[in-house]
């Protein structure tokens, strides 16, 4: 190595180790400065002391009473309403004695010797509505007519008839007929029926049936 690099490195290396110093020499004044700094901060706000602040004037508050008066328009007040004409009521006023009199109309004559009226026609009741409906005691069969005999003629006809009290037969009529010459040989035949009367809670009573009556010639 030549002589004047030599003394070049030399020189760097105390360069380096002049500002290494000088670095860590400024380093411990701010450090020193930087702690002498907080002891004094510290020192001064120790010694201060801390009041409440209190203002100069107290200050008044005054509430002032405000009247404030709403006016509402009243509404004009509604039109007379029509009289209307009414007649004038009478009050009857009656006295004490007439109060207590109690008018009693007059009898109507009653005629002993007249009849009194008949006395209103028993229901007719309806074989379903009676407790005990009527049976046949006397069962008559029909005559079968001759013509329609020797016509070759069946038929069947339904008689509706009323049985009263004593079970006789006291009306009869044709209800349904497919041939008419058998209408009279029904009638007849029903008529001469004698029944069972049909009884209502144990009392026997008028009933209305329906009895068939069937014309068939024998083969």
């Amino acid at each position: 190595m030549k002589e004047k690099d030599k003394k070049s490195l030399v020189k760097k290396i105390f360069l380096e180790s002049e500002l290494e110093e000088e670095y860590t020499r400024d380093l411990n004044v701010a450090f020193t400065l930087s702690l002498l700094l907080a002891i004094g901060a510290f020192l001064f706000v120790k010694g201060c002391k801390m009041e409440s602040y209190k203002p100069k004037k107290a200050q008044e508050t005054v509430l002032e009473q405000i009247d404030i008066q709403t006016q509402f328009e009243e509404p004009p007040p509604p039109p007379p309403k029509p009289k209307v004409a009414l007649p004038e009521e009478v009050e009857e006023v009656e006295s004490e004695a007439e109060q207590d009199t109690i008018n009693i109309a007059e009898t109507v004559e009653f005629d002993e010797d007249k009849e009194p009226p008949p006395p209103p026609p028993p229901k007719v009741f309806e074989v379903f509505d009676v407790d005990e409906p009527p049976e046949p005691v006397v069962n008559v069969q029909p005559e079968y007519p001759e013509i329609a005999r020797q016509a070759g003629l069946e038929g069947k006809v339904l008689v509706e008839a009323v049985i009263d009290e004593n079970g006789n037969v006291i009306d009869a009529r044709i209800k349904y007929s497919d041939n008419e010459i058998f209408n009279d040989a029904a009638l007849a035949a029903m008529r001469k029926m004698k029944f069972k009367p049909a009884k209502q809670k144990g009392i026997p009573v008028k009933v209305r049936i329906i009895q068939p009556f069937i014309f068939k010639l024998r083969r």
